[in-house]
């Protein structure tokens, strides 16, 4: 009896896959998205896609290109997706749309992002996971980059972000990240910022989203120190004199918080294992060191030598995470810890004093560093 209903469900299967055919015909009338830019103009949103042909791909003898770019335009955001329809002779898949880069005009207008931000949300068209980009460049030269990156654009960006192992996995900024903080509103948001070049896509900056407040684009070293202040890097790199380097591992941060005045200091404090690159003789003290982890009786002038070069590193990295916030503060007037997000957690009875003035709060913020930097062989 088991055997007969076996062979009667394997039939209709079987059926189902033959009235339906293969299903290339109908891969082939649909297009897949791989990446989206938008823009706003004075009047209208403006889009562009960059997609795979799926004929061409599929096709090894075609000499057409494989990847192409759909232009679309609308004075609100059901016109603008509309008319990404109709412009396109096959049904639009947003389902492997890997990359959303919004352009600076689209994130310093609130009401208008906050219009398409919704749109998308209730619509549900986009993945969250869709990783987040910002450019000043126009869609169709960001889609464009399609020919000179011998790949599609949402592809390559997939890519970069993927094969940077700085990074921690679960912090890739995407449309979900932005989502969160127009909620939330009060949490730093650090988007990768584009730059398309003649013959390269350059992503050498960031920029800066406070909530649903648009802060501007900073330069790469001072986003990434503000990202490892938050606790988003799993290694980061550093220059010595002499052609010395240091590349941090097993980053650790911790933070409290004290208020005095109305004046508010938040004190981080970052521990690290240091692979140090450069001197052979430090080198092989750093070495030493290691294999006599558990000798109490190590060398004392190795040991002083080792913690004089630590105390160096350590001190360097105070003075650039120094010039991080300062920078930050007078030109963004950013809490670039994201200190704000965290008094909740930390220090609820100052959370409470600054509930609601979370201006007042970063105008009256200091914060110190002070690193911890231990020099091992394997971080």
């Amino acid at each position: 009896m088991k055997n007969r209903i076996v062979t009667i469900v394997s039939m209709i299967f079987l059926a189902v896959l033959c009235l339906g055919g293969c299903g290339n015909t109908e891969l082939e009338e649909r297009n897949f998205p791989l990446a989206a830019a938008v823009t706003l103009t004075k009047e209208n949103y403006q889009m562009a896609f960059g997609f795979e042909q799926l004929k061409n791909v599929a096709d090894e003898k075609s000499e057409k290109e494989n990847t192409s770019v759909l232009l679309a335009e609308g004075k609100d955001c059901m016109e603008l997706f509309l008319h990404a329809d109709g412009e396109n002779p096959g049904e639009m898949d947003y389902n492997h749309l890997k990359a959303l880069i919004l352009n600076r005009s689209l994130l310093e207008n609130e009401k208008q992002l906050g219009a398409f931000l919704g749109y998308l949300e209730e619509e549900n068209l986009f993945s969250r996971n869709t990783l987040l980009f910002v450019t000043e460049d126009e869609p169709d030269q960001v889609m464009e980059m399609d020919t000179v990156l011998k790949e599609p654009v949402g592809t390559y960006l997939n890519e970069r972000i993927a094969s940077d192992e700085r990074f921690k996995d679960s912090e890739a900024v995407t449309l979900g990240s932005l989502f969160r903080i127009w909620e939330n509103e009060n949490e730093n948001l650090w988007i990768p910022y584009i730059n398309c070049a003649e013959d390269k896509m350059i992503l050498e900056k960031y920029y800066l989203m406070q909530g649903r407040t648009a802060a501007g684009k900073v330069d790469r070293e001072t986003g990434e120190l503000a990202l490892l202040s938050e606790q988003k890097m799993k290694s980061y790199s550093i220059s010595l004199e002499d052609a010395e380097s240091v590349t941090l591992s097993n980053l650790c941060c911790s933070y409290a918080f004290t208020e005095q005045n109305g004046q508010v200091t938040e004190t981080v404090t970052i521990k690290a294992d240091g692979k140090y690159q450069g001197n052979r003789e430090l080198l092989q003290k750093t070495k030493h060191r290691d294999e006599k982890l558990e000798d109490l009786h190590t060398d004392s002038q190795d040991e002083n030598a080792l913690l004089e070069v630590e105390a160096e590193i350590e001190q360097t990295l105070e003075e650039k995470m120094d010039a991080m916030t300062e920078k930050l503060q007078q030109n963004q007037n950013a809490d670039g810890t994201n200190s704000y997000y965290k008094l909740g957690a930390y220090a609820r009875d100052i959370y409470l004093q600054f509930q609601k003035d979370w201006s007042g709060y970063r105008k009256n913020l200091t914060v110190e560093y002070h690193w911890d930097v231990t020099l091992v062989t394997s971080p």
